[in-house]
């Protein structure tokens, strides 16, 4: 498992930014699951810029810094990979993602503000809320 996740995180770094077809699509070999994501020490040499973490249920969400936006939720029974979009800042503080893949809608909004993950107690700077098709999770996030 560590050298598909190592040849993952290669690939990534040196792979040419993805087409939106390829981005929307990934292959059954570079399937996303829980265990293929970085950990938060290796996030940043994947190209990951922010990581947001959820609970009830179990998410995940790395937004990399120039192609794509990477999403896990229901404990990873469901991912999918977005084309990264620009960002806008709807209001001091904030900042918001809105992407569409393989059927899926998703809005991500990033604010500046002290959050505590429900399970671990552990402390991060943002507050992160994601709705994806029309349901709402919260969590928290930082960058890496």
């Amino acid at each position: 498992m560590r050298a598909l996740i190592l040849a993952l995180a290669i690939a990534a770094c040196s792979a040419e930014a993805p087409t939106p077809a390829n981005v929307e699509t990934p292959s059954a070999a570079t399937a996303i699951t829980l265990e293929s994501m970085p950990s938060w020490e290796n996030a940043r040499a994947a190209g990951v810029d922010f990581r947001g973490v959820g609970q009830e249920p179990g998410w995940m969400l790395d937004i990399h810094q120039s192609d794509r936006i990477v999403f896990l939720w229901d404990y990873g029974e469901q991912s999918a990979v977005f084309p990264l979009p620009a960002p806008t800042a709807p209001q001091e503080g904030a900042t918001r993602y809105e992407a569409e893949a393989r059927g899926h809608v998703l809005t991500i909004t990033i604010r500046r503000a002290p959050c505590q993950d429900a399970m671990s107690g552990e402390p991060f700077p943002a507050t992160v809320e994601i709705v994806i098709d029309q349901r709402e999770l919260d969590g928290c996030g930082r960058t890496v």
